[in-house]
């Protein structure tokens, strides 16, 4: 239980982050994550918290690479292989060796072998932490692919490093053959167990999704399980789990864009499923380093503050000797195929890259999680200098973080906006409004195209906040189609209807839309609502009927006494037949004058929330006349809904063409239009299953 208490916090504190970080735009949202994580430390569940580094890797950091590795497609890895080894592998190896060399001989009572562990551990970058920093700044292009690259593939480079200097330590001897060996087994042999136990898993979800009887159940689990599964299997065999879940997560984006449009609905879901554990499994990263804290601070209370400021000016210099070895690295680089990457070699512009490619050397969770792996005891005693790695490891992920939160800003251009907030909420509000129009003119039932144009108008919520309507330009508007209603009102006298009845109608027009909008005040409403409840319960004490029965009983016992009743009553019938065939065609008409007013508004670029307002009171008024308090659901064919995302469809294409709208806007909306689709499609289908 306290393992699912602990789980649920870590989950409200990233929640907690994630409100907190509108209030403070400016702040990096992983140093907000690490603050809000230090103040966790406060709740009793967290005093003297520890990190399992098995547990870390196995459910954090192996789902986390496994869903970069989808994000990267295979033709993009065959295109930059030499980008990746030359990134991955040589540059990491040599960071590690000019850490090894700084630290050995700042540290000389520290064995090589843990220099070179202290280095390995280092050495991983995180890129997922740079894009939250650059959000809103230009990144010259190519350069943010060089880091994901690099990201994904030098995990496992310092993990078989870390590996290899602590069998070194341990054993006492090194071997330059038995090493390259090893680190070929380790990191070949990963990414060969990835590949082929992602095969067979993605056979196993092809031949359930055409087999299984709920392939829903069974195949997007099994995704979700997918990277745990192959980091279980590579540990086991002695090879990197980190580089089985990176082949894995390619060979499924290598299977996805082969076949995609088979179980696409399995597809959508499962992809919102994983973008939204990678976001959480993320934030949880920086708060659990938050977590970490109050021990890296007791651990310079042990050290005490001149060997701790020691500490510290070794973490800052190792931080600096990898920012010159990334900044001349890329500086000095001379091979065509990086200039993708990089630009163009002794130029500003490769000067510029390589200063914000020294930068972005981000470390974050892969360095946490190595540093915590650390065994404590080797042969039975504790391992030397354990706390030291562990305290430069946490300074040097501090220190990369806050400085590419300053610098970044100032050295990279702010993003210019493809278009603008009022840009998109005009286009959306326009495309939203032809669509309601077209409807309006293509069916006849008042119910389905009311239903319809709710369903449209909930798209104008994306924004997450709502305009409230122009109460003045709403009332004006009301008070326009009433006037036309009741115009059109004393025109059906020549079609046949009684006076009588047209004449009681107008007086109901008269006091439900053109007397003056105090009636129709909050605080009036209110109070008319407390009369009218108090009357009734006042009827049904003085004549004892509180049930159905007990009414209808009532009422035949009444008319059978008096026979004056019995004619009103059949009077009122005939009437009332007259005064719901009234209310039915100046609800057309209503409906007709509404979409005229769309349609002028629309043309004219003005706001139309105040159409709608006035549709919702038109609708409220009519059913009042018709006495329908029920507002019973209304079953629209799955079709008209289908038509009517097409009318937006074609809207939007045709404002495109004519130039009237941004191609970003455009593309923006079109994935606004599929999402909103599929939620309906898939709610229908609940519903007609039910």
């Amino acid at each position: 239980m306290q393992i699912l208490y602990l789980i649920a916090l870590l989950l409200i504190a990233v929640i907690a982050a994630n409100i907190v970080k509108p209030f403070i735009p400016r702040v990096p949202e992983a140093l907000v994550l690490i603050v809000v994580g230090g103040l966790f430390t406060y709740i009793p569940i967290f005093k003297n918290f520890a990190l399992d580094p098995e547990f870390f890797l196995f459910l954090i950091i192996a789902p986390l690479m496994f869903q970069e590795g989808q994000g990267v497609s295979f033709a993009t890895i065959k295109k930059h292989a030499n980008a990746i080894f030359q990134l991955s592998v040589i540059l990491a190896l040599f960071i590690v060796a000019v850490v090894a060399v700084i630290t050995d001989q700042i540290q000389s009572a520290w064995p090589l072998t843990l220099a070179i562990a202290l280095a390995a551990i280092v050495v991983p970058t995180d890129a997922v932490a740079v894009k939250s920093m650059t959000t809103g700044l230009k990144m010259p292009k190519g350069l943010n692919q060089s880091l994901e690259l690099e990201s994904l593939f030098n995990d496992a480079t310092g993990i078989v490093l870390l590996d290899l200097a602590l069998s070194v330590y341990t054993k006492g001897s090194f071997n330059l053959v038995d090493g390259i060996g090893q680190f070929l087994l380790v990191a070949l042999g990963g990414l060969i167990v990835g590949a082929i136990a992602s095969s067979l898993i993605i056979a196993l979800r092809l031949y359930l999704s055409f087999h299984a009887s709920s392939a829903q159940a069974t195949t997007i689990p099994l995704n979700i399980l997918t990277p745990f599964v192959i980091y279980l299997l590579a540990e086991h065999l002695g090879v990197s789990g980190i580089l089985a879940v990176v082949a894995a997560g390619i060979l499924h984006n290598y299977e996805q864009s082969r076949m995609q449009l088979i179980a696409t609905e399995s597809r959508v879901v499962s992809g919102t499923i994983w973008e939204t554990i990678t976001t959480l499994l993320n934030g949880i990263v920086f708060v659990i380093l938050g977590l970490s804290l109050p021990k890296i601070l007791n651990l310079i209370g042990t050290f005490g503050f001149e060997k701790s400021l020691g500490l510290f000016w070794l973490a800052l210099l190792i931080y600096l000797a990898m920012f010159a070895a990334r900044f001349l690295w890329v500086s000095f680089q001379k091979q065509d195929r990086l200039v993708g990457f990089f630009g163009k070699h002794q130029t500003k512009d490769r000067l510029h890259r390589a200063q914000i490619f020294g930068v972005a050397g981000v470390h974050g969770a892969v360095t946490l999680a190595l540093a915590m792996s650390l065994p404590t005891t080797v042969h039975g005693q504790p391992l030397p200098f354990l706390n030291e790695i562990l305290l430069v490891s946490t300074m040097v992920i501090l220190i990369s973080l806050i400085v590419a939160a300053i610098i970044l800003p100032r050295i990279l251009e702010k993003e210019e906006q493809a278009y603008s907030e009022k840009e998109l909420n005009q286009a959306r509000a326009d495309m939203i409004d032809a669509a309601i129009i077209k409807m309006e003119q293509r069916l006849t039932n008042h119910d389905t195209k009311a239903a319809i144009a709710q369903v449209l108008q909930t798209q104008k919520l994306t924004t997450g906040h709502p305009k409230s309507h122009n109460e003045q330009a709403s009332l004006a508007l009301l008070n326009q189609i009433s006037d036309n209603l009741q115009l059109y009102l004393d025109d059906l006298i020549t079609q046949g209807y009684d006076q009588d009845s047209v004449e009681r109608y107008s007086r109901f027009l008269q006091r439900g839309l053109l007397s003056p909008a105090n009636s129709r005040h909050p605080m009036a409403r209110f109070s008319q609502k407390i009369h009218h409840y108090k009357h009734e319960i006042a009827w049904h004490w003085k004549t004892k009927t509180f049930t159905k029965g007990q009414r209808l009983r009532y009422q035949q016992e009444l008319m059978e006494r008096n026979p004056k009743v019995a004619a009103k009553v059949a009077q009122w019938k005939d009437g009332r037949q007259a005064m719901l065939s009234l209310n039915e065609d100046l609800q057309k008409e209503a409906d007709r004058l509404l979409t005229e007013a769309l349609q002028k508004e629309l043309d004219e670029h003005k706001d139309t929330e105040n159409v709608d307002a006035v549709r919702q009171l038109l609708d409220r008024f009519f059913r009042i006349v018709a006495h329908d308090y029920r507002k019973e659901a209304i079953s629209v064919p799955t079709a008209e809904y289908i038509q009517a995302f097409a009318d937006e469809y074609s809207h939007l294409s045709a404002e495109l063409a004519a130039g009237h709208v941004k191609a970003a806007v455009a593309d923006e909306l079109y994935t606004e239009i599929n999402q909103a689709q599929t939620l309906l499609l898939m709610e229908q289908g609940t519903g007609e299953e039910e």
